[in-house]
């Protein structure tokens, strides 16, 4: 008798402040660096885990264009960064996606919010206090990007038919309904991570109750140059 394959399924995260305040890039050229920076930052973490030299670390884009790392090292990568911060997970037992957003006002958000929520989110978030409309619109937001980037394929259906829950207690769906070619929602995991002040983040893994084992931030305060 085989028990069930996801059984022992561990999602590690890592996450980084690397600008804070007035640091944190708001042209095209800053925004260039601070990718470079982020891209630096996960080739270490990765390099570390792998226990390879970073610049034997290299880059490769699947047919779906979803970034992985080149040659067969069976891991499972994804990352994100907003604004200063940066979110790494990694997977050796099944995909994984990765999302984190910079908190901001943003213009027509309300506009924004009716085209990717499913009408019970939207009647929550526009039910909450105008103040926290752009962290509870982030966070929703952030778990339906860090599926879409575990599935890694041509999404098949709207970010409305990813059906947020709770998610906000030990045992809690973070997500409830998923379009039919992901499977049962159950069959994933989907959760929230801890995320500095005006961030929200979260991760999914295409395994049921995986681990999430969250490495303690770093914050990391850079020069403007970006690293070699």
């Amino acid at each position: 008798m085989t028990g069930d394959p996801s059984c022992g399924v561990r999602v590690t995260v890592w996450a980084a402040v690397l600008r804070t305040g007035a640091d944190v890039p708001r042209d095209t050229a800053g925004k260039r660096r601070m990718r470079a920076e982020a891209r630096a930052w996960v080739r270490d973490r990765l390099a570390e885990r792998l226990r390879v030299p970073p610049a034997r670390l290299e880059w490769e884009r699947s047919r779906a264009g979803k970034p992985r790392l080149a040659g067969d090292r069976g891991l499972h990568v994804s990352y994100s960064h907003s604004g200063g911060a940066v979110v790494l997970a990694a997977c050796a037992g099944g995909p994984v996606g990765a999302d984190v957003e910079h908190v901001v006002a943003r213009p027509h958000l309300d506009e924004l919010a009716a085209g990717c929520l499913a009408p019970p989110e939207l009647a929550a978030w526009r039910s909450a206090a105008q103040e926290r409309a752009a962290d509870g619109f982030a966070r929703l937001w952030t778990r339906k990007e860090a599926v879409l980037k575990a599935w890694g394929r041509g999404f098949p259906g709207s970010l409305a038919e990813v059906v947020t829950g709770p998610g906000g207690r030990s045992g809690e769906p973070a997500v409830l309904a998923l379009p039919e070619a992901l499977g049962p929602a159950g069959l994933w995991t989907v959760r929230d991570l801890p995320a500095p002040d005006g961030y929200r983040a979260a991760v999914a893994c295409r395994a049921p109750a995986a681990r999430v084992v969250v490495v303690p931030a770093e914050v990391i305060r850079r020069p403007g140059a970006a690293r070699a």
